[in-house]
């Protein structure tokens, strides 16, 4: 986790990342599905998740089509199956990094 920028309220604005999923999901030709991956900070020094900054890992085929942050632990990405083929995402395989803010 890195510090890119303080705020006028004294938080810091981090770089932190996250991986996942935690088991491997299989999306449906034409299907959407959500994958959560998981942040690797200190969930006590996170305050709130304010961006998707990279994603890298999604197989061929596998579309990015929406971000949620359920929690401050847990990057939820909804991907879209655009293939005629079911394409599994395999466990652990999917990184993002993510701006944070932190105290």
């Amino acid at each position: 986790m890195s510090v890119e920028a303080l705020t006028a309220d004294g938080f810091k604005i981090v770089i932190a990342t996250a991986s996942g999923p935690a088991s491997a999901v299989s999306v449906g030709a034409g299907a959407v599905a959500d994958v959560d991956l998981a942040v690797a900070a200190n969930p006590g020094i996170i305050r709130e998740i304010l961006g998707l900054r990279t994603i890298t890992g999604l197989p061929s085929g596998i579309v990015l089509v929406g971000v949620s942050y359920p929690d401050v632990k847990t990057v939820r990405i909804r991907v879209y199956n655009a293939t005629a083929a079911a394409i599994t995402i395999a466990a652990g395989s999917v990184s993002a990094t993510v701006l944070a803010k932190a105290s």
